[in-house]
């Protein structure tokens, strides 16, 4: 299907950048005319099959149509900033950040006119959503298309990570999950990915599902596990990397992840996706560590990385620029919970309870203001997450709109911040949220072991019910990171 994009910011630069590169490479001047430019059913235990009555997105008038009136509150943000922080490892080669600097490319040498290859931006055809089961340890690779659960893993060695948030690399081939209890560990998404030798046996071994979870060190699929020496770690998030414009691999990966483990302020990690060698280093001074240190983190289209804390009565918000290091630390109003970026580079926090009269706050990083959704309130402990209408899904327990008696899923537009109607679901606590790339919005519920997989267009619900204390709501499917890096299919 050929959609037109919305470019994200890094993405209008990089297209720049190339369209010089290529022709001057054809030998001209540099400048260049441009031409104008994937639900299959599945049987399995364990999958109900519902339809929704109420609450069809498509029916409100708030559509994410990018207008510039809002309906929201804005409160000026205190900021404080370091550079650096400690660190430990090179600080070279890392992503491009800010507009003023060049855009970071790797294509060897430029091919000839004729050998020019047109690269897709982002994922390349895995569909999974990657689902921590916190109870038992592991996490589950669920095809979004099928709802067959392809393959489940230990997250660390002793059976006791109490995983939660897991980050998908954009080309879908990996998943980095994070350890409550401490430690990072990358799977393939892919035997074709995997080492054979891991094991030392002949052939890929690695899980096919729920009850085939090999023993630790037993799976081929294992890429890698990093411990940091935190007993507290929550984000985890990847950067795009660098497309190389001869092969399409993104290579270069990075991983971002943050810990601590008492009284001191948390310390945020980059990690070499590759190899989980830990590359650099930062303490966030201020960013103390708490009951849970950094609650969650996302990364914007400079691979700037942002994180969040689960503290009342007001959440810290802080980023570490890409290229220097430099740690600035806001103040939210109000104590917010899940967290991404949208595709105008533009941090989100889902309210923790609908404190304040507040559904979500979007932070603007020029002018340095939280704006507040407020014009209905709901209320939930949720994550966040933007799909290719401008809209900012989010779980609902109970919504000031009133008329419902289920919990369900609720969304903000990105542009004006008007929120809109509740979407029941399920009786169950929901609290995940992620949405896929057929645009279904995905919504975890730990104490009845289930994921819903809602559609937008037909309202029809798709229940997953063999998990195990399902409790995360990051980028389970890397949807959120395609949106940040390529920009939002429009048509």
């Amino acid at each position: 299907m050929n959609h037109s994009l919305e470019l994200s910011p890094r993405l209008q630069l990089l297209a720049a950048a190339a369209v010089a590169s290529l022709g001057l490479a054809c030998g001209d001047s540099g400048t260049m005319s441009s031409d104008a430019a994937s639900d299959s059913a599945s049987t399995q235990s364990g999958v109900t099959v519902t339809a929704s009555e109420s609450g069809s997105a498509s029916d409100s008038s708030v559509s994410g149509s990018g207008s510039d009136a809002s309906a929201g509150a804005s409160t000026n943000a205190s900021a404080s900033s370091t550079s650096g922080g400690s660190t430990a490892g090179p600080t070279s080669d890392p992503l491009t950040s800010g507009n003023t600097n060049e855009p970071k490319f790797d294509v060897g040498e430029m091919p000839d006119a004729g050998d020019q290859v047109d690269c897709e931006c982002g994922n390349a055809g895995f569909s999974y959503i990657w689902i921590a089961n916190s109870h038992e340890s592991t996490v589950t690779k669920l095809n979004t298309e099928t709802m067959a659960e392809e393959g489940r893993y230990l997250t660390r060695s002793d059976s006791n990570g109490d995983p939660s948030r897991t980050s998908v690399t954009i080309s879908g081939r990996a998943v980095a999950v994070a350890n409550r209890n401490g430690g990072v560990v990358k799977i393939w998404a892919s035997e074709e990915f995997c080492d054979e030798n891991i094991n030392g046996q002949p052939g890929v071994q690695t899980s096919t599902g729920m009850g085939d979870v090999l023993p630790w060190g037993q799976d081929d699929c294992v890429a890698w596990y990093a411990d940091m020496g935190h007993q507290k770690q929550r984000p985890v998030a990847w950067t795009a990397g660098v497309l190389n414009q001869i092969s399409c691999e993104y290579e270069d990966e990075k991983l971002w992840t943050s810990g601590c483990s008492g009284v001191e302020d948390i310390t945020v990690h980059r990690l070499d996706g590759l190899t989980g060698e830990v590359e650099d280093s930062v303490i966030v001074p201020g960013f103390e560590c708490g009951s849970y240190g950094a609650y969650g983190g996302a990364v914007d289209s400079q691979g700037n990385f942002w994180a969040s804390s689960l503290t009342l009565p007001q959440s810290h918000l802080a980023r570490v620029d890409a290229q220097t290091l430099e740690v600035k630390l806001y103040q939210a109003p109000y104590a917010g919970y899940g967290i991404t970026v949208d595709s105008l580079d533009r941090p989100w926090m889902a309210s923790w309870t609908g404190n304040g009269g507040v559904t979500a706050m979007r932070f603007d990083p020029e002018l340095e203001i939280f704006e507040l959704a407020t014009n209905f309130v709901a209320n939930s402990m949720s994550g966040i997450q933007e799909d290719a209408e401008g809209r900012m899904w989010m779980n609902y327990w109970s919504h000031s709109a009133g008329g419902v008696t289920l919990r369900g899923l609720t969304y903000v537009d990105r542009d004006t911040l008007e929120v809109g109607p509740p979407i029941e679901i399920t009786d169950a606590e929901v609290r995940g949220l992620s949405i896929d790339f057929d645009g279904n919005v995905w919504s975890t519920a730990r104490f009845a072991n289930a994921a819903y997989r809602y559609n937008p267009n037909t309202q029809q619900v798709d229940t997953y019910s063999l998990l195990n204390g399902p409790y995360t709501y990051s980028d389970m499917t890397g949807w959120a990171l395609q949106t940040a890096e390529c920009g939002i299919p429009q048509g």
